[in-house]
């Protein structure tokens, strides 16, 4: 996983997942909380080609609504 800060108007800080292999609660809570300060911070928090094993994780456990999600 990268990340970049691209920022608009708006602000936004990208995270490439594309060659994520493996990510679990830890990593998950990692996220969250960074998207989480990112919209303190008025910025937003996209995840990026998101694999299927972290798309699968977001829709088990609900929290796929707390970031913008961009697939290629």
């Amino acid at each position: 996983m990268s990340v970049g800060r691209s920022y608009t108007r708006t602000g936004h800080i990208d995270v490439a997942c594309g060659q994520l292999t493996f990510i679990d609660c830890t990593g998950l809570s990692a996220l969250l909380a960074a998207a989480h300060a990112a919209k303190a911070g008025g910025s937003e928090l996209r995840l990026r080609a998101v694999p299927h094993s972290l798309a699968r994780l977001l829709r088990l456990t609900c929290t796929g609504g707390a970031f913008t999600i961009e697939q290629p």
